[in-house]
């Protein structure tokens, strides 16, 4: 009888196993090997893994040690850099000053002058006294330091400078450095070539002045262009025509979206608050102001609040100065003053100038040109083209005509000139005594230095306030970022 498979495939089974002799038994040592074979592989793995971590840790720290010693090295070469066109720009101030004091003829009163002199022996002699009388003499207007680019490729023009080439690829003038054959370090032994360290001074290379590398630029803004909010203090004439510029600018339908709207503190203030405030923080009282802009011998009298009432609703509350302005970012903590207002103001109002100073005819922002043009006109007889943007914009393109012509640089008279010519009634206190009036001016004494030094990825920014005196200027204000 036949079995199933399933059987027969067990029987065969069976019999291949019994054909196998039996295995003799393993040794414990035998055993023991055989389970620690694996071990080797496993510690290999283990050790390269952690050779390969501290190995990139120790590559990753190398660079990042190299890269914060090269950037301190960067940060110091900039910033040096950028002391370099501090002090060119206060160089070039120093020329300004020079070519303020030179003088020169008034051309009209010159010729007129030399034709008194032409016009015979009888009436020369009056003539020559008449055109003696009417000779007088001017002085420069020309602005340098609008003419002059400071930056490091100003002072490398000034020196020497061929040779070998730079990391940024300018020329840089080298020179080897005189080494003394006979000079050894101690505990160098005797060679025909002298010492390593002789051998080495040997190779190196002087960098002679202007062989730097990095750059710099210096700009210069003159803040005598700029209402000067001390001057409200002055009394008189002076406070009575800053106040009323002010109010001209802070009344520009081009800004009036900025007193719309509340402040941080939840205040809300108008162009007027804001001017009695810039007067009432320097002052030295602490009773607030109140303004008349007709008043041109009083135009801020005392009132009968407390000038300290607006910054009681302020969080936290503190007290006004009554003191001189610091620096122009003082001006925050004035009532009316936020960041919409500084991002409109800030390049048009200052602090720096002396109180005396008087505003800049030359400047090329057209609100103050349109604020000189204010300034000239007649208070006691407004033009109402004035007030007309196209009329004034028209004003401001002939005088930017006169001064571009005006090989001397425009002065006082020649912008009163310009503004008579369009039939706009000028100040008599103005046209009376050009040259010494208490409103406009042609010259500035104080100028701001911004220069930023760049080396490597890193820049430095120096920033200074300079009041040109007998030397290079009197630091006003600095600041370092």
């Amino acid at each position: 009888m036949a079995l199933p498979y399933f059987q027969q495939a067990f029987r065969r089974r069976g019999k291949a196993r019994a054909a196998v002799p039996p295995q003799a038994p393993q040794s414990p040592a035998a055993r023991k090997h055989k389970r620690s074979r694996g071990v080797a592989l496993i510690i290999a793995l283990v050790s390269i893994t952690l050779l390969t971590v501290v190995a990139t840790e120790f590559a990753y720290n190398s660079r990042v040690d190299l890269q914060l010693a090269a950037n301190q090295r960067d940060e110091v070469r900039a910033y040096y850099m950028a002391r370099s066109g501090l002090s060119l720009g206060r160089l070039l101030l120093r020329f300004q000053k020079q070519v303020d004091a030179t003088p020169i003829p008034n051309p009209a009163s010159l010729l007129s002058s030399l034709g008194g002199m032409l016009g015979g022996a009888g009436a020369g002699g009056a003539g020559g006294a008449g055109g003696a009388a009417a000779f007088q003499p001017q002085s420069l207007n020309i602005q340098l330091w609008k003419l002059a680019r400071v930056d490091c490729h100003m002072l490398k023009g000034l020196v020497k400078s061929d040779g070998a080439e730079g990391q940024d690829g300018r020329p840089v003038e080298t020179e080897p450095v005189q080494v003394d054959s006979k000079f050894q370090m101690e505990g160098e032994e005797g060679a025909e070539g002298g010492g390593a360290a002789t051998q080495m001074a040997a190779q190196m290379q002087r960098r002679s002045f202007g062989g730097f590398e990095g750059c710099f630029l210096a700009t210069i803004s003159d803040e005598e262009e700029k209402l000067n909010v001390m001057r409200l203090n002055t009394g008189g004439a002076e406070a009575q025509a800053t106040a009323a510029r002010m109010m001209d600018m802070f009344s520009d339908k081009r800004f009036e979206f900025l007193w719309q709207q509340d402040d941080a503190n939840k205040v809300r203030s108008t162009p007027q608050d804001t001017v009695i405030a810039l007067k009432d923080w320097s002052d030295e009282d602490t009773t607030q102001s109140t303004l008349n802009p007709k008043d041109p011998t009083n135009p801020f009298v005392a009132g009968f609040a407390d000038e300290g009432s607006p910054y009681s609703r302020y969080e936290p509350r503190y007290d006004v100065k009554n003191a001189r302005f610091d620096s122009l970012d003082e001006l925050y903590r004035v009532h009316g003053v936020n960041d919409r207002f500084m991002a409109a103001f800030r390049d048009r109002l200052t602090v720096y100038p002396d109180i005396n100073s008087k505003p800049n005819v030359n400047t090329d922002d057209p609100i103050m040109l349109g604020l000189a043009i204010m300034s000239a006109a007649d208070p006691n007889r407004p033009d109402p083209r004035l007030t007309d943007p196209v009329f004034l914009n028209e004003l401001i393109s002939r005088i930017r005509a006169a001064r571009m012509f005006n090989f001397f640089g425009m002065s006082v008279s020649d912008f009163v000139g310009v503004v008579e010519q369009a039939g706009i009634a000028v100040n008599p206190l103005i046209k009376g005594n050009v040259q010494q009036n208490r409103y406009l001016g042609d010259k500035s004494k104080t100028f701001t230095i911004k220069s930023v030094g760049e080396a490597g990825s890193v820049q430095k920014t120096l920033t200074a306030v300079i009041r040109l005196d007998d030397g290079l200027g009197k630091l006003v204000y600095y600041r370092e970022e």
